[in-house]
């Protein structure tokens, strides 16, 4: 067996670490030179066709463009009309903004485990959080996986809440036929770089809610009244917030929109040759596939077997990084998933103002904690779930040939150390209080 380059032998990958970047043509720099001629700079007609050809290409009545998903998850959360007191269940394994949304209502987040090969939220366990207190659903597609929806309306109708699908991960995904992020209520969208479409910074909400589009817009533009037209200025009848995108991101969108189906193709594409070059590789579970649609792919994760490995995830990461193809700067970053409910904010309620509040607070009825064992399923998916690489339209297959090889490479040298009891041990203190 080669020597692992950690232990001395030769790198798999020597011309450099696999770069994520975007794609950003001519098309998008003669775009943007454009708007900047005009000296149109914030939102203005540019963003408007933007947001025209966004839900032309859902197929849905509306869509508006802001500042961040972040934001988007937002500002549906207050059309909603979530606020103190509320309830609102949401997935353990995502990305932290998809559950913070809920605190800047006022609200709880109250987690649901997840189901171990999707990793998106398991319907069973989402029907056993809601209380009287339960106002709305957020499932996440994370990474381009599907979620099983009809469970989750029916859910709920049966409990009149409100659903919220976060799909800043899946731009393109297809459920039964329908696109990811019209099932809902509202549908969010995440644009920043490294996601499917990039306009830099920004986000999306999609609806056909005639009422919940013009309250999203208020809270997008300073409380203003879309209806009553760009002259509305003093009709605040909510909390004001400025999460407007500008003209120049609308225009790299505009391009962006144009080739989404290229770039969404060319990831699975992508995706999938990285699959054939795995799929023989013992101690590796490969991205699930759901019959019930299409996924996409923002990146491409794997479940490592450490009962097969003879060791753990990070051991696994830091022999990857020594082989060239991984870069360990991912630890401390979104690539290396932390159990949401276990965040501190959480398990010590961190409230606003030095208080406790949401989780504490008069208009809370319930009694809410976070605590490990909460959600089994999800964190054991943060110890063995491996966020692998990016499947971004830029890469080659030279690119992907050495990643295969540096995972091959790594699990086969780790599964002849542990059938001779060498022990693995790679991670220092240091590296482990990245985590």
């Amino acid at each position: 067996m080669e020597k692992l380059a950690i232990d001395g032998g030769p790198q798999v990958r020597t011309q450099g670490p696999i770069v994520e970047t975007d794609v950003f043509e001519k098309e998008e720099l003669d775009a943007l030179i454009e708007v900047a001629q005009q000296k149109k700079l914030r939102r203005a007609e540019a963003t408007i066709e933007y947001e025209r050809v966004i839900a032309e290409w859902f197929g849905v009545k509306y869509a508006i463009a802001v500042s961040s998903g972040t934001t988007a998850l937002h500002i549906a959360l207050a059309a909603f009309g979530i606020g103190p007191g509320d309830e609102v269940i949401v997935s353990p394994y995502t990305f932290v903004a998809s559950d913070t949304a809920v605190l800047e209502q006022n609200a709880i987040p109250i987690f649901a485990d997840i189901d171990p090969i999707t990793l998106t939220l398991d319907p069973n366990d989402i029907a056993r959080r809601i209380t009287p207190r339960t106002k709305a659903i957020i499932p996440v597609t994370i990474s381009g996986t599907l979620q099983d929806m009809d469970p989750i309306m029916e859910l709920a109708h049966k409990h009149n809440l409100w659903v919220l699908e976060d799909a800043c991960q899946s731009f393109g995904a297809t459920y039964k036929g329908k696109m990811v992020g019209t099932i809902g209520h509202v549908g969010v969208f995440s644009s920043i770089t490294g996601k499917i479409i990039n306009t830099g910074e920004g986000g999306i909400v999609i609806t056909n809610d005639t009422d919940l589009y013009e309250k999203m817009w208020g809270f997008m533009d300073f409380a203003r009244k879309k209806s009553l037209g760009p002259a509305s200025k003093y009709h605040w009848g909510l909390p004001c917030t400025n999460y407007r995108i500008t003209n120049m991101q609308a225009a790299v969108g505009i391009q962006q929109m144009k080739r989404a189906w290229d770039m969404i193709h060319k990831r699975t594409e992508n995706a999938e040759y990285l699959r054939t070059l795995l799929a023989d590789v013992p101690g590796i579970v490969l991205p699930s596939e759901q019959s019930y649609g299409e996924r996409v792919y923002f990146y491409f994760l794997i479940r490592l077997l450490p009962e097969i490995l003879g060791t753990d995830m990070l051991n696994f990461a830091i022999a990857l990084a020594a082989e060239g193809t991984y870069n360990l700067d991912y630890l401390s970053t979104t690539r290396w998933m932390i159990p949401q409910h276990l965040e501190p904010m959480f398990v010590d309620k961190i409230g606003y103002g030095g208080t406790k509040c949401p989780f504490e607070c008069p208009w809370y009825e319930g009694e809410v904690s976070y605590y490990k064992g909460l959600c089994p399923t999800a964190e054991k998916a943060c110890d063995e779930v491996f966020w692998l690489a990016s499947v971004h339209p830029l890469l080659e297959k030279h690119d992907l040939d050495d990643i295969a090889a540096a995972v091959r490479k790594v699990v086969f040298a780790f599964i002849e150390k542990k059938e001779k009891g060498i022990p693995i041990n790679y991670a220092t203190d240091e590296i482990r209080a990245r985590l």
